[in-house]
């Protein structure tokens, strides 16, 4: 039976029931390939190669599986449904039924790509319904995938019709393909003001607003009026991106972008649900707009800490590849990175991807070291038609060899991190030319000071036991719960670096007469900064808001920034890394083993470091027995550490590109 559109609604404002955790055998290590188009869609989009078809068959081959086992590949993405429709697609199913039943043979998972649009060329011939699925802006008009594919609406989430449309695609693809995995594709909305803006969207966002304003004097505070019958989503008047808006002061423009947020995560989640009831050991992968240094809760609708609630792992395809520039800048995915496991979520990145450009500037090395220091046992896209064949580089295969000789080391691992920066959503995502910028800055003075971080989102605010320090750059809107969560930190012994106009605002950037929190500053442990003093400045202010990362240089007080930090950490940090700015260091615990793992880089990987001095600090209570330091670059070497209380310090013989000390405690 077709769902109505209220018991939709209803399912809107429920919680959906949350697993129990990530689908164990993901963090056991993942080395990934990845094949994942349609061969009717590779053809549709055109500007193939002349012998795509022979190809894309070649890929599917059990030579080719042989040969990503032998490379040590053991997930492979390929084809579910594109949007062409079942029929359509039919052939190209039935090669991914054939090539799990082949990798299953050699111990290799296998999943499904999903898409979010409809090539209703032949789609809406299968499915005549469909004509209502589609996204529509605000002047009632379909939102395309691009400007040259426009031969692919974009579907909505939100529509009753298309959810019960892919429930029997992971139905085809769990239940019949016996696959391992799905993987989401979009999961985002498209940018303002090109936002679906159908009847179920408007529906829902009134039911949304009528759930958290019922009470008429709180919605009268709030905007004005009350009740919500009239309302429709806030429209931009414009035809195409950017939204030239300062920062987002309107409450109902706030009010639609926590919509958003709220229902594709929503829906997320109940994909996710379906997907176990399938088949508990399946996982549940996607792919939003990673990028930290965008303002995506606004642009694309994604809340991280709504949606990493659900999954087992994320996408990024950020444009932020590891590397060292002429003008002396450190360009790194270590956001995404950290933002992934502070969710509990493992990374996916692209290791190479055919055709795109950006790739060839970023040295392999460095990406794959990359995701052996931040990830969570992840490393990434190796081979496969979209990384560009399955005959990788040698180096490629030299991480690959390290990656699965170590992993007994590298998984089931948690970051030390003594300082956490918080990315309020209030003030990054509805003020980005100031607060993002400033978080942006922040960050990148502890990842070159190697200070040990972590990202937090406002709903971890209520616990920060583990950290020794809050970082609120420029965090202008807060509510007073967060405010009273701060305090109560404080107060119980945590140190605050705050900048600039932190606290200045409610969540509903509604001015206050002060900082919320200037009583505190000028407390021993709580230091105020009045400025980031940034080495280039902003982009001109707009809502659709992106800090590229020609900006990400060292601010001109980022030896004041790290000086605060140590401040109000009121002591000795639990690291000491004496190396170069382009030397980036990862502090993690394995608590199984009782040991304490240095991950080192060495961004100008041409020009080797030695005798680096290192002391770490090791757990309470525990004493080295042993360390040693591996490496892809070279032969394992034991060190001859000193002690001194619970500081252990050493001399890194080499630094090529990576190194791994790992401390050995009991």
């Amino acid at each position: 039976m077709r769902p109505t559109l209220g018991l939709l609604l209803f399912s809107l404002l429920i919680p959906c029931a949350r697993p129990e955790g990530p689908v164990a055998w993901m963090r056991e290590g993942i080395v990934a390939a990845s094949d994942m188009e349609a061969l009717t869609f590779v053809l549709r989009r055109g500007g193939e190669s002349a012998d795509a078809v022979r190809e894309w068959h070649a890929e599917r081959s059990e030579e080719e599986v042989r040969r990503m086992k032998e490379l040590g590949v053991n997930l492979v993405i390929v084809n579910l449904h594109k949007g062409a429709g079942l029929k359509a697609e039919a052939e190209d199913i039935e090669a991914t039924r054939r090539f799990t039943e082949l990798a299953h043979r050699y111990g290799i998972k296998v999943a499904g790509y999903v898409g979010s649009s409809m090539m209703y060329e032949t789609f809406f011939r299968e499915e005549p319904a469909a004509r209502d699925w589609r996204q529509v802006d605000e002047f009632g008009r379909p939102i395309y995938y691009t400007a040259e594919q426009t031969f692919r609406y974009m579907a909505c989430r939100n529509n009753p019709g298309y959810l019960a449309f892919l429930r029997k695609v992971l139905r085809l693809g769990i239940q019949d393909l016996k696959l391992d995995v799905i993987h989401f594709d979009q999961m985002q909305w498209w940018p303002e003001p090109l936002s679906c803006r159908c009847r179920y969207c408007q529906e829902q966002f009134r039911e949304f607003l009528a759930q958290r304003y019922g009470d008429p004097a709180r919605a009268r505070r709030r905007f004005g009026f009350s009740g919500f019958e009239e309302v429709i989503p806030p429209p931009f008047g414009l035809t195409a991106p950017p939204v030239r808006l300062a920062e987002l002061r309107n409450p109902l423009m706030q009010e639609w972008t926590l919509f958003r947020a709220a229902s594709i995560a929503r829906r997320y989640g109940e994909l996710g649900d379906y997907i176990r009831s399938l088949n508990p050991a399946a996982a549940m992968i996607g792919n939003p707009t990673l990028s930290q240094e965008s303002n995506q809760g606004f642009v694309y609708g994604v809340d991280l800490q709504q949606l990493l609630e659900h999954g087992d792992g994320v996408w990024t395809e950020e444009p932020n590849l590891p590397q060292w520039t002429a003008d002396g800048r450190l360009v790194s995915q270590i956001r995404s990175y950290k933002a992934a496991r502070a969710m509990g979520q493992t990374l996916f990145v692209w290791q190479s991807l055919a055709g795109y450009e950006s790739y060839q500037k970023s040295p392999e090395v460095l990406r794959l070291a990359e995701a052996l220091a931040y990830n969570d046992a992840n490393l990434g896209v190796v081979a496969g038609g979209d990384a560009g064949g399955n005959n990788p580089s040698e180096e490629t295969r030299r991480y690959i060899r390290f990656f699965r000789s170590h992993i007994a080391d590298l998984r089931h691992t948690t970051p030390v991190a003594d300082a956490a920066v918080l990315r309020s959503f209030a003030s990054t995502q509805f003020n980005p030319s100031q607060s993002n910028f400033s978080t942006v800055l922040f960050e990148q003075t502890l990842i070159q000071s190697r200070v040990p971080w972590g990202i937090v989102f406002d709903r971890h605010l209520s616990d920060l036991a583990r950290y020794k320090v809050l970082v609120l750059a420029d965090q202008d809107a807060l509510s007073d719960d967060e405010v009273a969560e701060i305090r109560r930190f404080v107060a119980n012994g945590g140190g605050l670096v705050a900048t600039q106009n932190t606290a200045a605002m409610t969540e509903w950037r509604t001015r206050r007469e002060r900082s919320a929190l200037a009583d505190l500053y000028g407390q021993p442990r709580v230091v105020y900064l009045s400025s980031i003093e940034a080495a280039a400045p902003a982009p001109p202010p707009q809502m659709n808001y992106t800090i590229p990362n020609a900006l990400w240089k060292l601010p001109r007080n980022a030896a004041s920034l790290t000086e605060a930090v140590r401040r109000a950490a009121g002591g000795a940090l639990s690291l000491r890394v004496q190396a170069p700015e382009w030397v980036t260091a990862e502090l993690a615990d394995q608590p199984a083993t009782h040991t304490r793992l240095l991950h080192l880089i060495n961004f100008r990987y041409r020009e080797p470091l030695r005798d680096i001095p290192v002391e770490v600090r090791l757990a309470r209570g525990t004493r080295l027995r042993e360390a040693i330091v591996v490496t892809p670059d070279g032969p394992p070497q034991t060190l001859q550490p000193s002690t001194s209380g619970d500081t252990v310090s050493f001399r890194v013989p080499l630094l090529k590109v990576y190194d791994l000390v790992l401390l050995r405690t009991q």
